[in-house]
């Protein structure tokens, strides 16, 4: 089966859509400002690299706790769906190979929109959309890949596009064509990885 593949944040949208969906909580919210310390304590400590990115993906999205996950996923992406880049709205990609979408992000903010998109296969960082919690590995770097094989074992990648030849390289080495996708614009690029 052929496929083309996916990232999402910064590729298929300008931004980290958790960081965005953060933001957005936060000003219709906030009572979460609450969380703010805590959250700015675990920030520092990933960023100072004390804690790895998983052990902080698996307390950063806690804030979802106080909120209807599912009810403001849809109005997140009901405000910012028209950011998709065009390249990867249906009507402009391929329509003989599946759509896989692949994210660090958490699923239950991906899988919306992978819905809205027709997306064939949408492979995101699995939480627990009630309490934020991370369930399993953060779906970055090789384990990209591990989750694409373990999706599609008998997936043939024809196109890659992300933005990050540093942090996809995993799944740039799967394509026949890659593509470094910055605003919007998609560059064809001989990868050796």
């Amino acid at each position: 089966m052929q496929v083309d593949v996916y990232d999402f944040d910064k590729t298929a949208v300008p931004y980290d859509s958790a960081m965005k969906y953060w933001y957005w909580c936060l000003a219709r919210r906030p009572y979460l400002l609450l969380m703010l310390p805590w959250q700015l304590f675990w920030s520092a400590l990933a960023f100072c690299r004390i804690i790895s990115v998983p052990t902080y993906k698996k307390v950063c999205f806690r804030f979802v706790t106080f909120l209807n996950t599912k009810k403001t996923v849809t109005k997140f992406w009901d405000r910012h769906q028209k950011d998709v880049y065009p390249f990867f709205l249906p009507e402009n990609r391929a329509k003989d190979r599946k759509c896989v979408l692949i994210s660090a992000s958490p699923d239950f903010l991906i899988k919306e929109i992978a819905s809205r998109l027709n997306v064939d296969v949408c492979i995101a960082s699995p939480h627990d959309e009630r309490t934020g919690k991370l369930l399993g590995k953060v779906c970055r770097r090789d384990e990209k890949v591990n989750r694409l094989k373990a999706e599609l074992p008998d997936a043939e990648v024809v196109n890659v596009y992300s933005d990050s030849v540093k942090h996809d390289s995993y799944i740039f080495a799967l394509g026949e064509n890659r593509y470094l996708a910055k605003k919007g614009e998609l560059t064809k690029f001989d990868f050796q990885g």
